[in-house]
């Protein structure tokens, strides 16, 4: 049983970390105004830095598609072509660019993948291992 949550927890961690560190490291990106071009089969945007025009996809830092990601963005009514929003940009590299800065279900994975290794480690030193 010790295998099974170590191999759990390695596999959320190996999920989640990445997702988490971007979003430690987006703090310093700069803030900026975009033009939703849209919404099928996810969302697109466009925004200036300069005189360069750049086009983003990312809408946060969590893997994969986001939850709730059966319904399109379009079917969900939350953007529209033309909408106006604000996202958040790398100054370093502005094509490096999201939506929202979070990263809900990659902290989730983390904690997940923390007690299932807290889990295997607690059985393992409790004298219940076989």
């Amino acid at each position: 049983m010790i295998t099974v949550w170590v191999i759990a927890g390695a596999f959320l961690l190996f999920r989640g970390v990445p997702g988490v560190l971007a979003l430690w490291r987006s703090r310093s990106w700069t803030g900026s105004e975009c033009s939703i071009v849209g919404i099928r089969p996810s969302i697109t945007f466009s925004y200036r830095v300069g005189r360069d025009e750049f086009v983003g996809q990312r809408r946060t830092f969590d893997p994969g598609p986001a939850l709730g990601a059966s319904l399109s963005d379009a079917g969900r009514g939350e953007f529209f072509v033309g909408q106006s929003l604000w996202l958040w940009y790398d100054p370093r590299n502005p094509q490096s660019s999201v939506l929202r800065r979070s990263a809900f279900v990659s902290m989730l994975l983390v904690v997940l993948g923390l007690t299932s290794l807290a889990l295997a480690t607690s059985t393992l030193f409790s004298g219940d291992a076989p």
